[in-house]
């Protein structure tokens, strides 16, 4: 027992405690060399200056390499590595390196950022045309029809009062893209450059409203951007086709056309009073485009209170329902759009 007590002791003592292994020189040596091979044989590029200082083999000269045409700086061509082999490189990329000094720099930046600017668009063109197919599906057409079709800038007759009425709306189609919202990395909406993307232009009859709010969508139109241009009636009755279950599309997919389409346009509000019904669906579509940031364009000859009126539905005996839905779609549009006021005598009669 006492010797086993010694040895149970001694295990406490400096002399009895367990050591690492040593490593003799040669084959810390040899395994420094093996470490540097696995790192070299991970390299997956290698520039083609560096692999001939470094004695690199591969199955194709390397390019000559390329002068800087800013600074005159020589661009070598990177080569990609073969694992499998040491020191070897499988081929040699086509492009030269990019240069380093400012002017380069700047130069392959604008270059970068002109290619994600063309994928934008390229997106945004697929975007459009897949909305343009649902509104031919749907709409069957923009809802600009005969003469309408004829309401362009060139042929608005400008004069002193209509001027800055012309203005606002040629501006407005000029810079179209910027009133429409993003998306970011997450899918979430962003608001667009101008909060207040959409136009309300009031006035007296025959001055030029509806002129000026069809070449806005002529315009866009011409250069692919899908419009939607109806009075308030014709929007509602397309709703109403639906009702009949041989029209082929859903009350869902045509509201959500009205929605989602890059601009829309009512014209003439108010010139017919809406049903309960037809309050309700309009408040929808001016509700869904402005939570969601879209444009609107709104032309009628009323404003204010008798406008509120206007689009109050009435009942069989002559008195007016609940006007709490025109009141919201009037307070909505007001934050949403620019107002255009377009009162003179009509052009018309002349």
């Amino acid at each position: 027992m006492e010797v086993i007590a010694n040895i149970l002791s001694g295990m406490g003592d400096n002399n009895h405690r367990r050591r690492e292994p040593s490593i003799s020189p040669m084959l810390s040596q040899v395994s420094n060399r093996k470490m540097s091979e696995t790192k070299e044989e991970q390299r997956w590029q290698i520039r083609s200056d560096e692999a001939i200082a470094e004695g690199w083999n591969w199955n194709k000269e390397p390019p000559e390499p390329k002068n800087c045409e800013f600074c005159g700086k020589a661009l070598y061509h990177w080569g990609v590595t073969m694992f499998s082999r040491q020191k070897y490189v499988s081929l040699w990329f086509k492009e030269p390196e990019k240069c380093d000094c400012p002017e380069a720099q700047a130069y392959w930046a604008k270059v970068e950022a002109d290619r994600i600017a063309a994928e934008e668009e390229k997106k945004r063109q697929e975007e459009a045309e897949r909305i343009q197919r649902r509104i031919n599906k749907l709409i069957k057409d923009s809802g600009i029809r005969g003469r309408f079709l004829n309401r362009t800038f060139d042929r608005f007759e400008i004069d002193e009062k209509n001027q800055k009425a012309y203005n606002i709306a040629k501006r407005y189609a000029d810079t179209f893209p910027s009133m429409l919202p993003k998306m970011d990395d997450k899918g979430h909406i962003q608001p667009p450059e101008k909060e207040r993307n959409g136009l309300f232009i009031t006035g007296s009859y025959g001055t030029g409203k509806t002129h000026l709010a069809t070449a806005i969508a002529n315009q866009l139109i011409a250069t692919g951007t899908p419009v939607i241009c109806m009075t308030m009636i014709d929007l509602l009755a397309r709703i109403k086709q639906t009702f009949d279950k041989s029209d082929g599309a859903t009350e869902a997919e045509v509201m959500k056309i009205y929605e989602e389409v890059p601009l829309l346009i009512i014209d003439d509000i108010g010139s017919e009073q809406p049903s309960e019904w037809g309050s309700t669906k309009i408040f929808a579509i001016v509700n869904a485009r402005y939570e969601a940031y879209m444009p609107i364009i709104i032309t009628t000859n009323y404003a204010g209170d008798e406008l509120v009126r206007r689009m109050t539905p009435i009942l069989p005996n002559g008195r007016p329902l609940d006007s709490r839905n025109a009141e919201k779609t009037l307070d909505r549009l007001k934050e949403m759009c620019v107002g255009i006021e377009m009162n003179w005598e009509s052009w018309r009669p002349r």
